[in-house]
């Protein structure tokens, strides 16, 4: 079993006991499934069971009503429809079990917007991935506007006012980003991914159990990585990436001798076992590189923590020793 008893560690141990899944591919994003077993996992409340508001600008606070420790997940973000700024996590955090939590260190990321949440069941977002790790290089700064700047270049960088208001991004592509979660879904046994963008893997989350990773799995490629995808786009909107296959017929086009489907069929099975040995490929090379742990807080047996590297940044969780929780982006993608 592999623990995590030194402060820096490769990636791949954040990763222990995961298996990889099928790939799978549309466009220039790819979404390589991580399963596993968490039958051993301790139990932890998952985010959409939370009860979530702002008590000021720049407190978050967090109502858990289950007799579990709750996990908040890195980099969280509360956007909602009534007229209310809108809150974002600069890092992960624990709510105690049937216990309450005021962040005071959260970002407002609509900066045209008064207003306080009322505390409730909340609809659930992630940083786009472009902002992430300006929200963690600001983690222990003063101020609930210091993320407006990073947003202001986000929403310039998608064509849109240079503005501190997310909401304006969401909006506008909002057809765009619900497409991402039609297109990419979950597969049984899943409690992670390894999301890459043109060939290369962007960001690498693990969820505690297979429950906490289905509710967050929409919050995740819908505004963290279909929101950089579009982004992405919109700056080089060439041919399909490195990282995709493209379909060759034995002997060449109109070539191809026997049954026309059974043709077709072998070039479909050859290009995906292609497409997913360069997929794991990226992720090899990624999981390698070192990161390291800083741990910030503990409850019920659960410990969280920061991850970060000359490449990534995030957070991480464990239990004994052993991960439980992962949420890493690279810093290429920083905007």
């Amino acid at each position: 079993m592999t623990t995590l008893a030194h402060d820096t560690l490769p990636i791949g141990d954040l990763l222990a006991d995961c298996t990889l899944g099928r790939v799978q591919s549309v466009g220039r994003m790819q979404v390589l499934p991580l399963l596993g077993d968490t039958v051993d996992a301790p139990t932890v409340t998952v985010p959409t069971d939370l009860w979530i508001g702002t008590s000021g600008y720049g407190t978050l606070t967090f109502v858990n009503h289950s007799p579990h420790v709750a996990l908040v997940p890195c980099h969280l973000a509360v956007l909602v429809e009534r007229s209310a700024q809108d809150h974002a996590m600069p890092r992960a955090a624990l709510v105690e079990p049937s216990g309450e939590l005021a962040f005071d260190a959260a970002m407002c990321v609509q900066q045209t917007q008064p207003g306080l949440i009322p505390a409730g069941p909340q609809p659930l977002a992630v940083l786009p991935l472009t902002l992430r790790a300006a929200a963690s290089a600001s983690a222990d700064a003063d101020g609930y506007s210091r993320l407006w700047p990073a947003v202001q270049r986000f929403n310039a960088s998608a064509g849109l006012a240079e503005t501190g208001n997310l909401a304006l991004f969401t909006k506008h592509y909002a057809l765009e980003l619900e497409r991402f979660v039609a297109e990419f879904e979950c597969v049984p046994d899943q409690v992670g991914a390894v999301v890459l963008l043109d060939g290369e893997v962007a960001g690498i989350e693990r969820a505690p159990s297979r429950a906490y990773w289905s509710a967050m799995w929409a919050p995740l490629i819908r505004f963290c990585y279909g929101a950089e995808a579009i982004r992405h786009g919109l700056h080089d909107p060439g041919d399909p990436p490195p990282s995709r296959t493209v379909l060759t017929l034995p002997g060449g086009d109109g070539a191809a001798v026997g049954d026309p489907y059974d043709v077709l069929a072998e070039a479909l099975r050859a290009a995906d076992a292609e497409e997913q040995r360069r997929a794991e490929a990226a992720l090899g090379a990624g999981a390698d590189q070192v990161v390291t742990t800083t741990r910030e807080v503990a409850h019920a047996g659960v410990t969280v923590g920061r991850a970060e590297g000359e490449g990534w940044v995030g957070a991480y969780a464990v239990c004994a020793d052993r991960p439980i929780y992962t949420s890493l982006t690279a810093r290429s993608f920083g905007g």
